[in-house]
């Protein structure tokens, strides 16, 4: 569908070509992975085999795998996103091009407009939050890569089939992602010496709480994965869903079986019989609607808390009493804590092993008390400036640069970054609200810009998961002097905090899954 040229007086040229031309650039990317309700929908009146609701890191993955598993029985698979379309990868894949993440907020002083280009907040909360990145790829173009496989005694009070589907595809999952792959720069010398003293640490019970050291489990692919082929570089659920896109582009758009509508922000599935039958849309601000048949499977893939919020609008499970609601409960989160030191290159390597540029090097150390698991997630460098992640995961296209970081790789020290991620326990049987616990409803107070009730979000820790959290920091602490060799002339703690528990974007939970859809598990 031809596209009005954007001009600086905002007034449209006619004819309007298909690709939109602004001031400063030429709009390719999005024109041809995104296509407008029209095209994709044929005004609301085509039929789709699965529509999937937000283009963010399952979204975009959910919808691939559909379109691909699909191809010999023609399923037709539409992506609503409720944001524009930004970049296509990872923005560490990128240039240092100013797209950045916003600091936290209070909900409630979220301007209404989009935070460093595509952030916003959406819901309401008693802490303060980051938000929603609105975009395809959503926080996939910004998240830190780290996806350590799930516990055996985690995935024991999973659903059986759902365990089992996991264990069997978890190979899959991180051959796609990159995690499979032992990368150099970040599996090197160091590397291997931190992992050797840590397990010592281990062995020997020198540090408390500690049970394994690993190898990073990071989706980032530094390396080709065979011959002739490109490094996948760090991955995104938006690299994925545009090479489906293209793939389906080929077809005539009646016969297409993928398509991706960006700044769609669904508002509410209607129901009958229960199952979805339509859904409500405003696409750049124009409301519209899809009518959805009774084999069509809708995949709620907004984020925890907007999918949450769309259930309970949509189909409530106790619509004449919201204390009984079961949707909302369960909420959880984590404590995250993030500790950098640096320490004598001497204290680290006595026997003078390393060579002189040490690069990186990243591992993950699992450990539990009797009240729960954390693990932490360390990353190690010569960085001189105490941030062993800036030279983690960066593109340096500027070869004067890369020169003179490597440079820097001979200082006398090594900073280490620590992060520690604790466990929070859900609750899905106390009634919702309630003040002390973690939950998801519905505002009485205030509704959104499309009439829609905002959600409102209730963040706590309690005393155990507290206890938990400050075990895994004394842990940390307990790695670091081991590495310097107890000896506190060897270590500098240049920075120590604690995450607010709006920030680590890991909130999970509240449409919890079971055999028994009726009954709290």
């Amino acid at each position: 569908m031809p596209l009005n040229r954007l001009l600086d007086s905002g007034q449209p040229i006619n004819p309007p070509p298909d690709v939109q031309r602004t001031s400063l650039g030429i709009d390719v990317l999005s024109r041809f992975v995104c296509n407008t309700w029209d095209e994709a929908t044929a005004g609301g009146a085509r039929q789709f085999d699965a529509v999937v609701i937000g283009a963010g890191m399952f979204g975009g993955y959910c919808a691939d795998k559909i379109f691909r598993v699909g191809e010999a029985s023609g399923l037709k698979v539409l992506v609503l996103e409720a944001g524009p379309f930004l970049v296509g990868t990872h923005i560490q894949n990128l240039p240092n091009a100013g797209i950045n993440v916003p600091g936290p907020i209070t909900p409630s002083n979220d301007p209404g407009i989009a935070r460093e280009l595509v952030w916003g907040i959406p819901w309401r909360s008693n802490v303060d939050f980051i938000g929603q990145a609105y975009c395809i790829g959503g926080k996939s173009l910004y998240w830190g890569g780290w996806c350590p496989r799930l516990l055996a005694s985690d995935l024991s009070v999973w659903p059986t089939a759902v365990g089992q589907y996991l264990n069997q595809n978890y190979g899959l999952l991180e051959q796609q992602t990159g995690v499979d792959v032992k990368t150099d720069f970040i599996q090197g010398p160091l590397f291997t010496l931190l992992k050797q003293r840590i397990a010592t640490f281990i062995q020997n019970g020198s540090v408390a709480h500690i049970d394994s050291v690993e190898d990073p489990p990071l989706a980032v692919q530094g390396q080709s994965p065979a011959s002739g082929l490109f490094s996948f570089d760090k991955y995104s659920s938006a690299t994925v869903l545009i090479e489906a896109v293209r793939d389906a582009a080929g077809q005539p758009d009646s016969q297409r079986r993928l398509f991706v509508v960006p700044n769609a922000h669904v508002t509410r599935l209607n129901t009958a019989n229960g199952a979805v039958s339509g859904i409500e849309v405003f696409v750049n601000g124009a409301r519209q609607s899809l009518g959805v048949g009774p084999n069509c499977a809708v995949i709620l893939a907004a984020g925890t808390v907007e999918s949450t919020r769309l259930a309970l609008h949509s189909f409530p499970t106790s619509l004449n009493n919201p204390s009984q609601e079961l949707m909302g409960r369960n909420l959880m989160a984590h404590i995250r804590s993030n500790i950098f030191v640096r320490i004598n290159r001497a204290a680290i390597d006595p026997s003078n092993t390393l060579p002189n540029a040490v690069q990186v090097g990243a591992l993950l150390v699992r450990g539990s008390t009797p009240q729960g698991k954390f693990h932490i997630q360390v990353t190690a460098s010569a960085d001189p400036s105490g941030n062993s992640d800036n030279l983690l995961f960066a593109m340096i296209p500027d070869i004067d640069l890369l020169d003179a970081i490597l440079a820097n790789q001979t200082a006398g020290s090594i900073s280490l970054g620590f992060r520690g991620v604790s466990q929070l326990f859900g609750d899905m049987t106390t009634s919702v609200p309630n003040a002390g616990g973690r939950w998801i409803n519905l505002s009485p107070f205030e509704s959104d810009e499309f009439g829609v009730p905002r959600a409102f979000v209730n963040l706590t820790a309690t005393g155990p998961e507290n206890s938990l959290a400050n075990d895994m920091d004394a842990a940390i602490l307990a790695i670091a002097n081991q590495l310097a060799g107890n000896n506190p002339a060897n270590i500098q703690i240049t920075s120590q905090n604690r995450d607010g528990l709006g920030t680590t974007y890991h909130e999970a939970g509240t449409l919890w899954m079971g055999t028994t859809p009726p009954q709290i598990p």
